[in-house]
């Protein structure tokens, strides 16, 4: 009976921490929390007969150190035995994951040792008890070893350990390692997902994206990144909820780190394939920045940085790769993209590896192919091309997005990329053009053009539905009734032309009947046709507001590129969620009618907020003509009478006799001195500022108000 007791206890505890609320400290079970726990028997590591030969002797090499290494942690007698130990365990996994073409097999073999010795109950307990010192050495070791079965146990029985340590977030010295447990642990499960999200995890990484320490800010990208793949769409739904879309633009936007931005640009691409978040994730403005960053990269050179790199040097699994396939597959050109490019490197990755044929196994190829023959963006397609080089397929040609124009011999070239050779005569008999295929029907198909078998009709209108779906309708569609279509949803642009030459469009659309969407425009989805006119008569009865002029912005920001972009960026993400609405120059654009746009961007702003970072005003000085951009803006502000709210950081204001005439009034201003530390603190003295009290009144605050300021957060 008492055991009995024991036993009910003990999971009643277990429960407990699965239940748990993410306000108080979380439980955590037995089995970490008692050291007493890890106790085992040594075990036999003998190598499976089956493992690659090279494989093996790496194991052959390392096991037996490791075993010895896991046992003199178990049993260290001091913290400088202990220490000594987890440091060997550490570089043993380093060591092997490092290891060319074999790495990822021989870590995979350590890191599952590690959990059956009691090696990652161990790491947990240190977490859980240690001093500082040892917990920041653990975690730092469990980082590098959670591998799928690793994660499994984590979720299991220390996720509540992992989690508190979240709640210490302005501790530097273990936010490292933290956010790159975190990382792991976002691509474990989709409940695991939801648990962390509900219990502060992802509050966390979003906290630790205004920092500027590079490896914690890689590693809250790549979990922002694996959150948003491997989450679910209702996980999806509550990262937009705590603002994640905004605060993913710091991380794109800086230029620090290339891998950094790649990771968030992932994150938001894959939040903007869900259909019911995509236009919160446009509002945040982070969306627009993934094309032109993706287009100034060198996949191959970005490859043979990351082979360099001991943490990506094996590239990504097949489940990761997998992931990418959708956002091949889908309608968005930034989806699209950034799949395209980042199966790129992975080529280059695999190649090496000799382990192309992942590819062909996770389904990328045909949807590779497809772009290469129907993407309207040339570096999407020129990724697609390099990608089917490198691991050794065929590249199909282009295919001319205009069908409706084509002629017969174009309709012969398309059966011919599809794999319909054996019908190019019998269609070129027929003298079947554009404006017939797109028209087709079954019974035509059947008995006109003899394809008798019914799967190979089938399989010609898989490929015929993907034709219409990416076809260029502009030389027939006035109304640009296709993009409608695509809008409601992208599979539906297939019965653009159908409509077309029955005589509707647009405008005309709500007053047709489903009967008739079904008898003239062989629209045979019901389903298809309730979606198509609901959206019609909403459109119809949808007000439409007129904009008699331009409201412009509430902030415009002025920065140097080269100094300035990362605080420029925190500086719009904090405003926006404080409701203001703000211009933020992505690219300083070039001269001519950019100019005057730009210019007319700084008027219709309501307050001018000019980052001063370090050397940020010298360009300026030898610019007598006002061709620098920063000192355009400025002396625009200042022409204009804006209110301007110079921020500072790290910036030595300069002997005014230095300046142009024309913008040394700029230094008349208070400047507010940014704080990494006191960041709510220096927001909400900008926003007195923003709201009424000019930056010229002394009384606002000196930039060195902020001195007495208790601590909000660290860098």
């Amino acid at each position: 009976m008492p055991m009995v007791l024991t036993l009910l206890v003990s999971l009643y505890k277990l429960c407990r921490f699965f239940t748990m609320s993410g306000a108080e400290q979380l439980e955590v079970p037995e089995c970490v929390s008692q050291a007493g726990s890890w106790a085992g028997s040594s075990r036999d590591h003998r190598v499976s007969p089956g493992v690659n030969t090279d494989v093996r002797a790496a194991l052959d090499r390392i096991l037996p150190t490791l075993h010895r290494a896991i046992i003199h942690a178990k049993q260290a007698a001091s913290p400088v035995e202990l220490s000594r130990a987890i440091t060997e365990v550490f570089q043993l996994v380093e060591e092997a994951w490092g290891m060319p073409t074999l790495g990822r097999d021989v870590a995979k073999v350590l890191c599952d040792v590690i959990r059956l010795e009691g090696g990652l109950d161990l790491l947990l307990n240190l977490l859980y008890t240690a001093e500082l010192e040892t917990k920041c050495q653990a975690g730092k070791l469990l980082e590098q070893i959670l591998v799928a079965e690793n994660r499994d146990r984590i979720a299991r029985i220390g996720l509540g350990v992992i989690l508190n340590l979240a709640k210490e977030r302005d501790v530097p010295q273990l936010a490292q390692s933290v956010s790159g447990i975190l990382e792991h642990m976002f691509k474990h499960t989709e409940e695991t997902c939801f648990q962390l999200i509900s219990d502060g995890g992802l509050d966390a990484i979003l906290y630790w994206c205004r920092w500027t320490d590079p490896i914690v800010l890689r590693h809250c990208a790549m979990a922002l990144a694996n959150c948003a793949m491997y989450g679910g769409q209702a996980n999806q739904r509550l990262m937009i909820e705590k603002r994640t879309a905004e605060w993913l633009f710091p991380l794109v936007f800086s230029r620090d780190d290339e891998l950094i931005r790649l990771h968030a640009c992932l994150a938001i691409t894959v939040l903007a394939t869900n259909k019911e978040i995509e236009k919160e994730v446009e509002r945040s403005g982070t969306l627009a920045l993934v094309e032109p960053f993706i287009a100034s990269l060198d996949p191959e050179q970005f490859a043979s940085e990351m082979l360099d790199s001991s943490d990506n040097s094996q590239g990504r699994t097949a489940d990761d790769l997998q992931r990418l396939v959708p956002l091949l597959d889908s309608s968005r050109l930034e989806a699209q993209c950034i799949a395209a490019f980042y199966l790129c490197t992975e080529a280059a990755i695999k190649t090496r590896q000799k382990k192309t044929k992942i590819f062909s196994e996770i389904g990328a190829t045909q949807s590779l192919k497809r772009i290469v023959c129907y993407s309207t963006s040339s570096t999407t397609s020129s990724l697609a091309k390099k990608v089917l080089r490198m691991i050794g397929e065929e590249v199909p040609r282009r295919i001319l997005p205009t069908v409706p124009n084509w002629k017969a011999c174009e309709v012969q070239t398309w059966l011919q990329q599809i794999g319909f050779n054996s019908y190019c005569q019998r269609f070129l008999d027929h003298q079947v053009d554009g404006d017939i295929l797109l028209r087709l029907t079954e019974q035509e198909l059947q008995k006109d053009l003899e394809m008798d078998s019914s799967i190979t009709r089938k399989r010609f209108f898989r490929e015929l539905t993907e034709l219409k779906t990416f076809a260029n309708y502009s030389t027939c569609d006035h109304s640009n009734l296709a993009d409608w279509l695509g809008s409601i949803d992208p599979k539906f642009r297939q019965y653009t032309y159908n409509l077309l030459t029955c005589g509707i469009n647009r405008n005309f659309l709500h007053r047709v009947t489903e009967q008739q969407l079904q008898e003239d425009c062989h629209i045979n989805t019901g389903f298809h046709r309730v979606r198509i006119l609901t959206a019609a008569r909403e459109m119809l009865h949808s007000p439409i507001t007129l904009q008699t002029a331009f409201n412009g912005t509430d902030v415009f920001i002025s920065y140097r590129r080269s100094t300035g972009s990362q605080l420029a960026s925190l500086l719009k993400v904090h405003l926006q969620l404080h409701g203001f609405s703000v211009f933020i120059d992505v690219e300083k654009l070039t001269a001519g009618k950019f100019e005057d746009k730009l210019t007319q961007s700084v008027l219709s702003a309501r307050n001018f907020v000019l980052v001063l970072s370090p050397n940020a005003l010298d360009k300026c000085m030898e610019d007598p003509e006002c061709k620098d951009w920063v000192h355009k803006e400025i002396v625009t502000a200042l022409n204009s009478g804006k209110n301007i709210v110079p921020v500072t950081d790290h910036f030595e204001w300069p002997d005014p006799e230095t300046l142009p005439k024309d913008m040394r009034a700029v230094l008349k201003f208070n400047g507010i001195k940014w704080s990494h530390e006191y960041q709510e603190a220096t927001i909400d003295k900008i926003i007195r500022f923003l709201q009424g009290r000019s930056s010229r009144d002394s009384s606002a605050g000196s930039e060195n108000g902020l001195d007495c300021l208790s601590s909000l957060g660290q860098t």
